[in-house]
């Protein structure tokens, strides 16, 4: 037998190693470890011949060594060591990677401890003088398209750049806020400036424009094309979606000359660098570049819980589950991302559940299942956690969970700090239920922070005993070209927004503290009920309205008309379908009951109501105005009769109100709790107790 050398037998237990593993329930992986040992170890053993992974990757590999060589039998946890591990590909699973009832995989970080998966790519930074600092860019990002073509156009870079996991903003122009479009020179594309712009030079149009243009709820990012200094204006390479407005908002980002700002960045793609002025504080910590569309991608994968974990820096949406079932996300943490968060695409009971999703470019956690023609609920919920500071990218339509299909439940969670949505709702029988959401509307007006519209079809879904304050609303209210003036304000946002004649929702046991201009409001829907729900405003409490002359119906119809709305399943969930609509174009069928309305408005007119006497049930709700009698804007339907501050009295004669009180409820709310006095009137309309463990649970 020829003689074996001490490297030669090291050589071979190695490459055994990378074909097989040790029998057991446990896994290990460490930055410092080895994808040529085992893994059964948590440490190196004392000859450093076997101890843990080093990569997520080859414990995948190991996994599927196990079920091929039929040594998978029982529960498997792979244990993660502290650190942070770079991915040079998404992380991608599927039914191979799968648990089986009674052997369950479990992907764990050590506990107390911070594991962090990047999609990103570190950067070596070295100090060019007293304010800049280079970064040489030795890898290239892997994905070089943006999330969204629609809605981001022309020339940007593909990456974001972080500092101590930080996003840093793109060199831009007003450093802060917003500047103004003046006066409009061509319909979508030309416009002068109502601030001086800065001295441009350098390639004008590598540069992008960030925009609102016409209105406050849609905004885009479009390339510049040129630049008229003497004119002080701005043209655009593509048009924008709607119409340019005097007075509307925009920012302009992408060129070096631009870079004079601590937390800045701008990138120099012909000398592969990229140039920051350090944050605030003056020291550069750990850069990174996002670089990988996706941290994991799972198709079909069953059976998997994911615990402990932090996803980074993806380019578009870091976690994405496809037609997966039985699937667990615990305590993780998701920031940084180009894209969503989370994405759960179909499957079953999908649960999200004690988690942090934060700092991402569009939605937070994008979430659908389960089968419309049956009505069969996915099963999936969102559960626990604290989804704030998105939609740092998009700043529209991106709201912290967006929910579509069957059967969705999102409870107990804390939504905070966004600039569009925190809740959009499509689809049938999902349930909202006591989550905490404040500070919504940022940005845009006209907007909810639980929204949803323009579908007779979306029916059965529940709001339920949330707590929805500060909701804040950002609208244009004047423009004043002579002074080169523009003023917004806080207006336009809604607790909760039934739009566009969305109809069957229930609205039960909610606290609305200053949740917008229209706590709730209805848009030209259908059996709704209104109920048990406590309103403190300045606003209006309540606006139901019948929508204007011009909103196109038909849109409605022919979703309806696509739904299986016929059906045996649906004629049993909704049987209202199964009724003739007595006018398409009316609020028919709604309820509002056993509501508290407290009102510090000047007029003492919180509730605005344009309904048809016939089919509309109001009773039995509680009135207080803190500064006088109250008062109502009214439009009954039938009769085209319409008041607007309508005496309470004059209100209360036309008999549609029936069963109500006025009296100060003596109500306060402490901690999410709704606390009452003694002798509080409430107990006369039958208001029911609410729950006390509303928001995020310890």
């Amino acid at each position: 037998m020829a003689y074996m050398t001490l490297m030669s037998i090291a050589f071979y237990i190695s490459m055994l190693c990378l074909v097989t593993v040790a029998k057991g329930s446990e896994l290990y992986v460490n930055p410092k470890g080895n994808d040529e040992w085992s893994g059964s170890l948590k440490s190196p053993n004392g000859k450093l011949i076997d101890g843990p992974f080093k990569t997520l990757e080859r414990a995948k590999q190991a996994i599927r060594g196990l079920k091929k060589s039929n040594n998978f039998k029982e529960k498997l946890t792979v244990n993660i060591a502290a650190g942070q591990y770079f991915l040079n590909q998404p992380l991608h699973f599927s039914l191979m990677d799968s648990g089986l009832p009674g052997r369950e995989i479990v992907w764990q970080g050590e506990p107390g401890a911070q594991v962090i998966i990047s999609a990103g790519i570190p950067l070596s930074c070295i100090k060019r003088d007293a304010k800049f600092w280079d970064c040489p860019i030795t890898k290239k990002p892997v994905n070089n398209e943006v999330f969204d073509v629609n809605r981001i156009k022309g020339y940007s870079p593909k990456f974001e750049l972080f500092v101590d996991g930080h996003k840093m903003e793109i060199a831009r122009w007003p450093d802060k806020d917003w500047a103004h479009i003046k006066i409009p020179l061509e319909h979508k594309t030309h416009f002068s400036v109502m601030e001086t712009m800065p001295k441009l030079s350098g390639n004008i149009k590598k540069a992008q424009v960030h925009i609102f243009a016409g209105n406050d709820w849609h905004d885009e990012y479009i390339e510049l094309n040129a630049v008229d200094m003497s004119a002080n204006s701005l043209k655009l390479s593509a048009e924008t979606v709607y119409p340019l407005e005097s007075g509307r908002r925009f920012y302009l980002q992408n060129l070096q000359i631009l870079l004079d700002v601590p937390g800045e960045w701008v990138a120099d793609e012909q000398l592969n660098m990229v140039t920051i002025i350090p944050p605030p504080e003056g020291i550069l910590g750990e850069v990174s570049l996002s670089s990988l569309p996706n941290a994991v991608l799972a198709d079909n994968l069953k059976l998997v819980s994911f615990r402990n974990i932090g996803f980074q820096h993806s380019t578009g949406t870091a976690l994405v589950f496809t037609d997966s079932s039985d699937i667990l996300l615990d305590k993780i943490d998701v920031s940084g991302t180009g894209g969503k968060g989370v994405e759960i695409n179909g499957g079953q009971n999908v649960q999200l559940r004690n988690s942090n999703i934060h700092h991402t470019g569009f939605t937070a956690v994008s979430v659908s299942g389960g089968d419309k023609l049956t009505l069969k609920s996915s099963g999936h919920e969102i559960y626990n956690n604290h989804i704030h500071h998105l939609s740092t990218v998009i700043m529209s339509y991106t709201p912290g969970i967006e929910i579509d299909g069957v059967g969705v439940k999102v409870a107990h969670n804390l939504l905070e700090q966004g600039p569009h949505n925190a809740i959009t709702i499509a689809g049938n029988n999902h349930l909202i239920e006591r989550n905490e959401l404040h500070h919504f509307c940022l940005q845009t007006s006209d907007a909810g922070a639980i929204y949803s519209g323009r579908n007779w079809s979306w029916r059965g879904n529940v709001i339920r005993n949330n707590y929805i304050h500060d909701i804040i609303g950002y609208e244009l209210q004047s423009v004043d070209l002579a002074k080169n003036q523009v003023s917004y304000s806080a207006a336009g946002a809604r607790g909760v927004y039934l739009d566009d004649g969305v109809s069957g929702f229930s609205v039960i046991g909610n606290i609305f503290e200053n949740a917008g201009a229209s706590a709730l409001q209805v848009g030209g829907g259908r059996d709704h009920t209104i109920s048990n729900n406590y309103f403190k405003t300045s606003g209006y409490a309540i606006w139901l309205d019948a929508r204007g002359k011009d909103y196109n119906w038909s849109k409605n119809q022919a979703y309806l008309d696509e739904s299986p709305y016929k059906s045996k399943h649906w004629q049993k969930a909704y049987p209202e379908l199964a009724k003739p609509m007595h006018n398409k174009i009316w609020p028919e069928g709604n309820t509002i009951e056993r509501n508290i309305i407290v009102t510090d408005k000047p007029s003492g007119t919180s509730l605005r109501y344009h309904v048809p006497k016939d089919s509309t049930v109001i009773r039995n709700n509680l009135i207080w105005s803190t500064i006088g009698l109250p008062s109502v804007d009214y439009e009954i339907l039938e009769l085209n009769k319409n008041r607007g501050g309508a005496a309470w009295t004059q209100w209360l004669a036309e008999g549609i109100e029936q069963g109500n009180v006025v009296g100060d409820p003596c109500v306060t709310i402490n901690h999410n709790k709704m606390l009452t006095c003694p002798g509080s009137p409430i107990k006369e309309i039958g208001f029911k107790a609410l729950p006390t463990d509303i928001g995020r649970l310890p």
